[in-house]
């Protein structure tokens, strides 16, 4: 193989939304060496930039390469040293490392080997060595895909350094994991090397590039291919000619995983990611894998892709109950989507599986289940059978973090939904098979993201990427008409929800307990009567709701205490960190609007009563109304809360606590009423 030229690609993501400062210089100095924890690190009893932390990463160190032996395989080795600090640290000595092992024997998959590990303690001045034990370490399948190695190192304790080693090797071995500079300790030191070949072309994306330094050198690699000649087996050597990175980073913070409102926290941590742009072998010249988009959707949907575009030319397995259902009557085009993916839900049911590709959709028909990908693909054939345009609509879910911002990605997509062609309104519907009812465009949260590309040859280049967060209508709209004689307040509430909040009240109730039951209801003094819950066959996604109560409110001496709300939106401030890192998620925007007429109790005047107030963030995503009118005993409240974008930039983190905090003020202003004296 004669050396190729290299083509090398580095687009950088300059803007990361975490600001910390780096210490000036750094607090300890760890060894570096395997094998060699420093007497410094043995007796550090505390991480001085971070005097909370349990458990401090001294070092991770990572080289990633390629070998060729008639084929490329990618390996990946990990040094990881780490002091624990504090008995909750202890926890870090249980390592779990899952990796790709189809039960398939014929499949490309990852190899774990030379796995070692020790635990150093200093007892009365002597080092203590206790390596990891053969017993202490199992391998388990997770799934018909994944294995997970697991191990514990012995003998660990507050002050305990651990350290452990192991070598990844993939048969897929144009596929490089992203490298975590950042963990969810702190890290003193990180440094991640890798040698790639020049046949092999990569765009690298760093998140937080500020914090890594980047070292880049000739380097090479050493192949071996193989011919047979009559009944001997040739060997011939050679060099690949490659290019050698090395990323350092010093003194990073830690992140946390289990950040509330965060839908993937990796996607914020400082990282270098690699994405497969093309080969350059000698005697092909170079060949893209995905320069552009468009790019992505030829690989994916031409007819030589078995795992998805051969797919989408099966023929619907139900075209006799499509018929049938097609003589049911003059049905609407809602009506239509719905039928079909009703019957599409009495077939096949989802496994809780979310996927891009499928391997045999035969298998899934007799199987009876299958993943949301398998589904997907059935419905679409069924809905073409039926004469409505559908097509594929590929992301990368929530959990599996953004899609690149510089460059296009096929590695990133990890699954799709369905848009369903709505003719006469020359609009889409969307429908995934994971959900449990055809509310149309409202999908799965996993599902609701903000950049998702859709697969027809239909529509221009412009239109192809759709907001799947801007789709729904997310909205609570509560009517309050109320009467108070002295402390009893008898009125009737009527609600009606739309979108995601239908659609978790259905989940949650199954449709069939009142709305008060989760909140409401936990409260005393309240009763509920004449619950009527009204929804309607071809549209799942609202959901309306009457009642009478009898609430009480409070009353001491001669005072009553009344919120004009009566039935409260907001209760308590979940932000209540100090400062935050992150930006703020939620799962979707949202309105709650709520009006209520209340008639105050004869016989009282009014002591006090809430003002009108109007909050919101200053660039309006946020805000809330709370507007307050009073003729004699009659009193009207107009309360109104926006939000009008799922993500609230950690800039904005300050405005967000106070404008909540404001919020729960309004939520639990009171009208306070004093008892009249009586005339002389």
């Amino acid at each position: 193989m004669k050396h190729g030229l290299f083509i090398f690609c580095m687009l950088i993501s300059l803007c990361f939304p975490m600001a910390f400062s780096q210490q000036a210089t750094t607090v300890i100095k760890p060894d570096l060496k395997y094998g060699k924890p420093s007497k410094e690190e043995l007796s550090l009893e505390t991480y001085a930039p971070d005097t909370t932390a349990v458990a401090v990463y001294l070092f991770h160190k990572g080289k990633s390469g390629f070998t060729y032996n008639d084929k490329f395989e990618l390996y990946t080795e990990h040094w990881v040293r780490i002091k624990i600090l504090k008995p909750q640290g202890v926890s870090q000595a249980d390592v779990a490392i899952p990796y790709y092992a189809p039960s398939d024997r014929d499949k490309e998959k990852d190899r774990i080997s030379d796995l070692d590990g020790c635990s150093y303690n200093l007892e009365n001045g002597k080092l203590v060595k206790t390596r990891l034990k053969r017993e202490l370490v199992s391998d388990e399948r997770l799934n018909t895909y994944h294995r997970v190695l697991k191990f514990s190192l012995p003998a660990v304790k507050v002050g305990t350094v651990i350290e452990y080693h192991y070598k990844m090797t993939s048969d897929y071995s144009v596929h490089i994991d992203n490298w975590m500079m950042q963990e969810e300790i702190p890290v003193v030191y990180n440094q991640y090397e890798i040698t790639i070949p020049h046949v092999f072309v990569y765009n690298i994306e760093f998140r937080g590039r500020q914090y890594i330094d980047v070292l880049e050198e000739k380097g090479s690699v050493q192949a071996a291919q193989h011919t047979t000649s009559g009944v001997a087996r040739v060997s011939h050597d050679f060099t690949i000619s490659a290019q050698k990175l090395t990323f350092t980073s010093q003194n990073l913070p830690a992140i946390r995983q289990d950040e509330s409102f965060c839908w993937c926290p990796e996607d914020y941590r400082i990282q270098v990611s690699f994405d497969l742009q093309g080969t350059n072998y000698p005697d092909e010249g170079y060949k893209p894998y995905s320069q552009n988009w468009e790019d992505v959707d030829k690989q994916l949907t031409r007819e030589e892709n078995e795992g998805f575009g051969k797919h989408l030319l099966w023929k619907s397995p139900y075209l006799e109950e499509i018929r049938q259902l097609n003589q049911s009557g003059n049905l609407t085009f809602n009506q239509k989507v719905i039928g079909v993916f009703q019957l599409l839900k009495q077939k096949l049911s989802w496994n809780g599986e979310y996927k891009l590709y499928s391997e045999n959709l035969e298998k899934v028909l007799k199987a009876g289940t299958g993943s949301n990908a398998d589904l997907n693909f059935i419905f679409i054939s069924m809905l073409r059978s039926y004469g409505i345009k559908a097509y594929p609509v590929v992301m990368s879910r929530r959990s599996g973090g953004m899609l690149p911002s510089n460059f296009p990605s096929l590695q990133k997509l990890n699954t799709f939904v369905v848009a369903i062609y709505d003719e006469a309104r020359g609009k889409y519907v969307y429908l995934d098979s994971s959900m449990e009812v055809p509310a149309l465009n409202v999908l799965p949260i996993e599902l609701s993201v903000t950049k998702a590309r859709m697969l027809s040859a239909d529509i221009p280049e412009k239109q192809k990427w759709v907001n799947l967060q801007e789709i729904s209508t997310n909205q609570v709209f509560m009517k309050i008409s109320a009467n108070a004689r002295e402390n009893q307040i008898t009125g009737r509430r009527t609600t009606i929800l739309k979108g995601h909040q239908a659609l978790e009240h259905r989940k949650e109730n199954q449709a069939k307990d009142s709305l008060v039951n989760k909140q409401e209801l936990m409260k005393e003094k309240l009763t509920v009567t004449n619950l009527k819950l009204t929804d309607k066959e071809d549209d799942f996604t609202t959901i309306q709701e009457e009642f009478d109560f009898v609430l009480e409110a409070e009353k001491l001496d001669d005072h009553i205490y009344i919120n004009p709300i009566l039935f409260p939106q907001l209760t308590k401030n979940p932000f209540i960190q100090s400062e935050r890192i992150l930006p703020v998620e939620f799962p979707y925007p949202s309105k709650v609007t709520l009006s209520c007429a209340l008639t105050l109790p004869e016989g009282y005047e009014v002591e006090e009563i809430p003002h009108t107030q109007v909050i919101k963030t200053e660039d309006g995503k946020l805000q809330c109304k709370y507007a307050i009118q009073r003729n004699r005993n009659n009193v009207i409240v107009n309360y109104t809360f926006i939000l009008s974008s799922s993500v609230v930039p950690s800039e904005y983190y300050g405005q967000l606590q106070q404008i909540w905090n404001k919020a729960v003020e309004m939520n639990q202003a009171l009208i306070v009423l004093k008892k009249e004296l009586p005339k002389d």
